[in-house]
């Protein structure tokens, strides 16, 4: 037991380190590339950190334990969206969510919609595989939805941000070398996201706990923490729209990962033959993002004990799926 928890701490350690240099070249990449902070946070940053989610499922799915794959993919959504009252508590200057412009609105109903799909083929237990193509009927309409949601974010960002910048930060920067960091990140990320998959599996069996509850918050928490470096690096350079953007954008490419798993699961429908607790996880994903919504178009300035009232709210919604996910777990 000794010996797979240091695994498991090792891959967390060395996500952490490849993800502490990602925000500040993906501005580089933003201003050298004109592309703009919030295209970037949107959509490439999220490509990156989502990384460990996409190794880590994958190769749950190919030791045979699909519960940790899903657990993992909406756990992963559920703590991202917890991010943002981190985010709050160190900033120290106001709700985060006041700063950032509400276009994030968008790349957020695109993730409740794409959770909600899944939460519902969990619950209908859809069975059959789209000839040639190896998914589900149901992972088909997740594709497709996913990519719809992907257009829809590029052509809004094309038209209400373009390639707006602050000035030039970075002039002694190359955009290769912001390249080259971004790339060895990745590859770090890709490495240590198999071993975690594997050492997560084995504390699964070990604990007695179950795919889904480790998969939801033990291994979700630590792929998740990219996202968490990265957004809270975003901040502290001025950039709090790539900040948000890069936690909804990353639920939002969460998604697609149950794409890639149906697609190396060697049975029926991955969605149709995971564990139910998957879609308690899928709810309170939805109902996280719901409550970050409600921040980011009501706008509240106030602030108690360093923290906005809709950072508190998603506090409580996530221990609330914590302890309901970990009685089911333990089998109460």
């Amino acid at each position: 037991m000794v010996w797979i928890w240091g695994k498991f701490i090792f891959s967390a350690f060395v996500i952490i380190i490849a993800a502490v240099n990602l925000s500040r070249n993906a501005d580089i990449i933003a201003e050298k590339t004109g592309l703009g902070r919030v295209w970037v946070g949107a959509l490439l940053l999220p490509m990156v950190t989502s990384l460990p989610e996409i190794v880590t499922s994958a190769q749950a799915v190919l030791v045979g334990n699909i519960d940790l794959a899903l657990g993992n993919v909406l756990g992963s959504n559920m703590f991202n969206i917890l991010i943002i009252a981190v985010v709050d508590l160190v900033q120290g200057s106001g709700p985060i969510l006041y700063y950032v412009r509400p276009g994030h609105i968008l790349t957020a109903a695109i993730g409740i919609l794409l959770i909600g799909l899944t939460v519902f083929a969990v619950l209908v237990g859809m069975k059959g595989t789209v000839p040639f193509l190896g998914i589900g009927y149901d992972s088909l309409v997740l594709l497709l939805a996913f990519l719809s949601g992907i257009f829809l974010i590029t052509r809004y960002e094309r038209k209400n941000s373009g390639a707006e910048q602050d000035g030039a930060r970075y002039e002694d920067k190359t955009l290769g070398k912001a390249f080259l960091v971004v790339g060895m990140a990745a590859l770090f990320i890709f490495f240590s996201g198999r071993l975690l998959a594997v050492t997560g599996d084995q504390l699964s069996r070990a604990t007695g706990l179950g795919g889904t509850f480790v998969g939801s918050f033990l291994v979700a928490i630590t792929t998740s923490l990219p996202e968490l470096i990265t957004t809270m690096t975003a901040v502290r350079i001025g950039a709090p729209d790539m900040a948000i953007g890069n936690i909804l954008g990353a639920n939002v490419m969460n998604i697609f990962i149950v794409v890639v798993s149906d697609l190396l699961y060697r049975g029926d429908a991955i969605l149709g033959a995971v564990s139910s607790q998957a879609a308690v996880a899928g709810v309170m994903a939805m109902a996280l993002t719901a409550v970050a919504i409600i921040g980011l178009v009501y706008k509240s300035q106030k602030s108690f004990l360093f923290l906005g009232i809709d950072a508190y709210g998603i506090i409580f919604l996530y221990l609330v799926g914590a302890v309901v996910l970990y009685l089911l777990g333990v089998g109460m």
